[in-house]
């Protein structure tokens, strides 16, 4: 009987270590980033800049990046046509640019040069993204 229980606090003792060492190794590290896309012009109406929020999660090895916002502090307002495109278009690509997690989105008929303008400047932030 003693034997069996001295045993067994030896296993024991000797299995901590490892258990130990494993959960140190898949440590989760968490960073929220903003990343601001370039200026584009949008024809003669004005530019568009998008400004990304990526939440990089590192598990280990592994290594993932998720947008979880999208916003537009520059875009086309110059005249009653801009501002309305603008208005309407902008959250329509917001949310596909969100969907997708990427800059491979739908552009919006009707807004093709606003569209095109959010598409590069959105590509142009997820690349700094993947370069931090």
């Amino acid at each position: 009987m003693r034997r069996a229980i001295m045993t067994l606090l030896t296993t024991g003792v000797i299995a901590l270590p490892v258990a130990d060492a494993t959960a140190a190794a898949t440590k989760t590290k968490v960073v929220i980033r903003k990343f601001t896309g370039a200026a584009y012009q949008v024809d003669h109406y004005g530019t568009l800049r998008v400004v990304i929020t990526v939440k990089k999660t590192t598990k280990g090895k592994k290594v993932t990046r998720r947008i979880t916002a999208v916003s537009v502090p520059i875009y086309p307002n110059s005249s009653g046509r801009s501002s309305y495109i603008s208005e309407n278009a902008i959250p329509i690509l917001r949310s596909e640019a969100l969907r997708t997690q990427s800059a491979s989105i739908d552009l919006v008929s009707g807004a093709t040069d606003t569209s095109d303008a959010f598409v590069s400047s959105l590509q142009s932030a997820i690349l700094k993204a993947k370069r931090a």
